[in-house]
């Protein structure tokens, strides 16, 4: 057998892999745009040396027009990724008027056959098992994942019982935790996909109250397996199952500190609910609250400072519960609720300037949100049914809840401000108490739907549906007229050609056969050929094809950067982008590539046309004031308008918004955005066509790129980089 090797390179405690274009942080894989990991790559081969501007500019965009100001977003980007401060350069220097060189030590590691294999298997998720012993059986194990704590606290009305029968429903927000299940097959490794809703726990009583530790390798839960409510901890497979409370009385609602060390949690081990702090592993429990009234769901400040929480002190109705706050110490207690009706289920924003809680103000339940000082007390859900369990998702947009609005609790989620409601879960049995995953991909509910109460894994994306599956990027959907097949464009033979497949992944064909890079796919609207870009002849050009992959044709020549072709969808032109004046533009052509006729002249650097169903208008993308924006425009260039506005901070971190694509009824548009401060996280979001009202679509945290909408408008089909490289999903349109 031959030996395979392979060198990555290592610097402080960063691992780049060349050949997976993966950088690692202590074992975590780090995200990356692909430019952003082309420069580094660039400036770690080359380091200690200075690289040019021009240099690194060629290396990392070869066959495109880009300005300077894309490489120092670059250079920012990866600055803050690896941790650089304004005046810290411990890995990239600036050389004035000149360019950069990676200052910190390399070593240039050469990998093992073991290496590979598990670095590989690593990246795409994968989970093997060669034990023959298991048979066909296999075993459901729990995978990674972190998420913020929160445990909220419920008090059913009863005016005919004393307040100690009062009847506590503390229903903890239950954390993202991903599970795979493993096929077990002889000598043979295979990717594990996993079947969603997942069971996680398995007991004749009921586990509930479930939290992830901050650093993913473990989950606090309460359970009545012993009797009494405790307190459990467990490794993150479902392993190793202890408990850490041991009395005679309930203790339940555990709540990590941010930090891990610690866990809040409620009990009435001393006559009445109380909060109390111990150790993570069950040591040094000491109490917090000390009222003679009721003080339940405790749920820990991202900072680590406080704790919230719910209590009826101070009230003559035993069911008047307000939200209080107190230090982490358990001083400093104060109200800042209230209402003489039932607020209660606190849970902080991520960035700890707001809390969402329950509140029956309105004569039912419904979720309200307000500052963390109590201020601006703000009702979100405005539905007549029961509305409960707020679950902020990590990246602070939406809001996750369960709801009676559909006669049976399901499951639902909205964004931060109330808006673009949606349901998740549908079934005949309760379904509660919803929490996030730390990539916001997936939500832990808890269930009775297999008698009794048990912990499930669902996904907001449960509609989401991955059509290619290959170690190489699969990018570019396009959809045929008839949305009966979707071209995209794939470097699973070593660079990127034009392939196609059906509308459901199946009889994947290559269409072009090149040792150049041939990308950018769109169809005909007789879906007859397919246009595409390729820079065969020395750099980007305008191609066509017909449908099978023959007769390809050159349609521009020049010596500037013509790519992005759109066939509008009257057949009668093609618009696409180039650089040929000197600064990126939209051009149409006849689609024998006569008439090239530029559209645009501001804004500048447009790029990525898209045309309206009815041909009469084109929507494109420009960063003329530095973030990309969409725009639309008519068919001759007149009329420009913008649709999408900058963030009220127009300075770095950047949220652009570009890759437009409209739906076949014209009426909406739907768009890639940056949603976090390093351009790493790109969600697919859909607007009006009109600019108003967008929406996110997609979740988690990856790169989620070139929406596509089907024909029939059903489907949104895109790229993303979720499963460790880019790959094409399909999701259901809104």
């Amino acid at each position: 057998m031959s030996t395979q090797q392979r060198h990555i390179y290592e610097f402080g405690p960063f691992r780049l892999d060349p050949v997976e274009r993966v950088l690692w942080r202590n074992g975590d894989l780090v995200p990356l745009t692909p430019k952003a990991f082309e420069t580094l790559m660039v400036l770690v081969s080359h380091n200690g040396h200075v690289v040019d501007k021009d240099e690194l500019m060629k290396e990392v965009w070869p066959d495109a027009f880009v300005e300077e100001g894309g490489l120092a977003r670059n250079i920012s980007v990866l600055r803050k990724t690896l941790g650089e401060g304004r005046e810290d350069h411990r890995y990239i220097q600036t050389i004035p008027r000149r360019g950069y060189r990676f200052v910190a030590p390399v070593r240039k590691v050469l990998l093992s056959d073991t290496d590979l294999v598990i670095e590989k298997h690593t990246i795409a998720h994968i989970i093997t098992e060669e034990e023959e012993e298991l048979g066909a059986v296999g075993k459901v194990r729990a995978a990674l994942s972190t998420a913020a704590p929160r445990a909220l606290l419920a008090v059913r009305k009863s005016p005919t019982r004393k307040r100690h029968t009062l009847v506590l429903v503390a229903v903890a927000l239950l954390l993202g935790l991903s599970l795979v299940l493993l096929h077990f097959w002889p000598s043979r490794k295979s990717k594990a996909h996993a079947t969603y809703p997942l069971r996680l726990t398995n007991d004749p009583a009921s586990d509930t109250f479930a939290v992830w530790s901050p650093d993913g390798t473990k989950v606090a839960f309460a359970s009545n397996r012993d009797g009494k409510l405790g307190i459990y901890v467990m490794d993150a497979d479902g392993g190793n199952v202890r408990r850490l409370t041991y009395n005679s009385a309930d203790n339940f609602a555990p709540s990590w500190s941010p930090d891990g060390s610690k866990l809040a949690f409620q009990t009435n081990r001393d006559g009445n609910d109380e909060i109390y702090v111990m150790n993570a592993d069950g040591s040094n429990q000491i109490r917090l609250t000390w009222d003679g009234a009721f003080d339940g769901g405790p749920a820990w400040s991202p900072d680590g400072k406080k704790i919230a929480f719910a209590g009826n002190r101070g009230n003559a109705n035993p069911y008047n519960f307000d939200i209080w706050v107190m230090d982490a110490d358990g001083s400093n207690q104060r109200r800042i609720t209230t209402d003489p009706e039932y607020d209660s289920l606190p849970a902080w924003s991520p960035d700890g300037k707001r809390i969402a809680f329950l509140s029956a103000r309105d004569g039912n339940f419904e979720i309200y949100v307000m500052n963390a000082d109590g201020s601006q007390q703000t009702n979100l859900t405005h539905n007549p049914a029961g509305d409960s369990g707020p679950a902020w998702s990590h990246d602070g947009s939406r809001i996750a809840f369960s709801s009676t609005r559909d006669g049976n609790s399901e499951i639902y989620v909205m964004d931060a401000d109330g808006s673009n409601v949606r349901r998740l879960t549908n079934n005949t049995v309760p379904d509660s108490s919803p929490s996030w995953s730390p990539d916001d991909t997936k939500l832990l509910i808890q269930s009775e739907r297999d008698g009794n109460s048990e912990i499930y894994v669902i996904r907001p994306d449960d509609e989401l549906t991955r059509l290619t599956d290959n170690v190489a990027d699969d990018v570019e959907p396009a959809w045929s007229p008839d949305g009966k097949r979707l071209a995209f464009a794939s470097k699973r033979d070593g660079n990127f050609e034009i392939y196609v497949m059906n509308a459901d992944g199946t009889n994947q064909k290559r269409l072009t056969s090149n040792p150049a890079m041939d990308t950018d796919p769109a169809w005909s609207p007789d879906r007859a050929h397919i246009a595409f870009t390729s820079n065969r002849d020395g750099n980007l050009e305008i191609y066509v094809m017909n449908a099978d992959g023959s007769n390809q044709q050159r349609l521009t020549n020049g010596p500037a950067a013509d790519n992005q072709p759109a066939w509008s969808p009257d057949g009668r032109q093609i618009a696409f982008a180039s650089n040929r004046d000197g600064f990126g533009a939209i051009y149409v052509m006849n689609p024998d590539g006569s008439s090239q006729t530029r559209l645009t002249e501001r804004p500048i650097n447009a790029r990525d046309p898209h045309w309206s169903p009815d041909s009469k208008r084109i929507s494109f993308d420009s960063n003329h004031e530095w973030h990309y924006q969409i725009f639309v425009m008519n068919a001759d260039g007149t009329g420009v308008m913008q649709l999408t506005k900058n963030q009220p901070n127009p300075k770095e971190p950047w949220r652009d918004s570009s890759e437009s694509g409209w739906s076949p009824d014209a009426t909406r548009i739907a768009f890639r955005k940056v949603v976090d401060d390093l351009g790493t996280n790109m969600k697919i979001f859909v607007m009006n066509a009109d600019g108003s009202n967008p929406a996110r679509l997609t979740n988690g945290k990856s790169l989620d790129t070139n929406p596509a909408w089907s024909p029939d408008g059903r489907k949104i089909a895109f790229q993303s980089n979720r499963d460790g490289n880019f790959e094409i999903y399909v999701i259901n349109a809104p």
